[in-house]
């Protein structure tokens, strides 16, 4: 593919922000330096969109949200640093193409309002996406945003190759973000409890995007997922789908939990189309 240039999955918490985790930070130090790496990679491919998929954006449980206000911004005023924030543009060009794209292939996708009062700054972006942004993201870079749902991970999956159809047809250089955190359930006092099998989960999905073997995402066990108290699945799939049909330099740049929560960073780069790489429709032989 010529102009979906990279593909990444990065963790979203806020304490990975210095102004809010203070000396906290050194605790991630993986994670910070695994982002570092990744907008260096973006920086070299010279992206003029990013494309963000956010589990914390508004959700529809049939669709799909596009968000489609024309300016963005947003703070973190939420977790008491309101002088960090962000503003940006919406590509309104690769929306259309996207909505276009996924109505083509029947996947259910709205226009919508991103996160009223976001951070508690009055702006319209998720810390989903505004902790990602925070690292990999100058403001010269036009945004697209979109929600998960709680469609099917093979709806998930669908809609990253829609977005690659899209970028596609605009030709716009971009590169495509899910933003996404791993088992809450890692340690005694985690957010969501503890779980002896969140870790079994994370070190799953771990060595999947370390294989580039996307299809086996689809084989992750559903008692696994539920117990791994997840907020990232979902976003993994829109990017595995992102490239589907082609070959791919999958890595992962850090994994950590130090929390009690999961932080992956992995980076996936297309290479040249493979038509053994492309997934039939689950129940469908290949």
């Amino acid at each position: 593919m010529e102009y979906l240039k990279m593909c990444c999955i990065v963790p979203h918490p806020p304490i990975l922000i210095p102004e809010i985790g203070g000396t906290e930070v050194k605790k991630l130090k993986k994670s910070t330096e695994a982002m570092k790496e990744l907008a260096g990679q973006i920086r070299q491919f010279g992206p003029e969109t990013l494309v963000v998929i956010s589990p914390h954006s508004p959700v529809h449980r049939e669709a799909f949200i596009l968000q489609e206000d024309k300016q963005l911004s947003g703070s973190f005023s939420m977790f008491r640093a309101p002088q960090v924030t962000l503003q940006s543009t919406t590509d309104a060009n690769l929306a259309e193409a996207l909505f276009e794209a996924a109505g083509s292939k029947g996947i259910p996708v709205a226009r919508g309002p991103g996160s009223r009062d976001a951070g508690g700054g009055g702006g319209n972006l998720d810390h989903g996406i505004l902790v990602p942004l925070y690292f990999l993201a100058p403001q010269s870079f036009s945004l697209l945003c979109i929600s998960i749902s709680l469609l099917s991970y093979w709806d998930h999956y669908r809609l990253g190759t829609a977005i690659r159809e899209a970028v596609e047809s605009t030709g716009h250089r971009t590169v495509f973000i899910g933003s996404g955190d791993m088992s809450h359930r890692l340690i005694r006092g985690a957010p969501a409890g503890y779980s002896p099998r969140g870790e079994e989960f994370d070190l799953s999905v771990v060595r999947i995007m370390e294989s580039g073997d996307y299809e086996k995402l689809f084989g992750l066990d559903e008692g696994l997922i539920d117990e791994a108290g997840e907020c990232g699945l979902r976003s993994i799939f829109a990017v595995a789908g992102a490239v589907d049909g082609y070959a791919v330099e999958s890595r992962v740049l850090s994994y950590e939990g130090p929390f009690g929560v999961g932080y992956m960073v992995a980076s996936v780069i297309p290479g040249e189309q493979d038509p053994g790489r492309e997934l039939p429709p689950p129940g469908k032989e290949g």
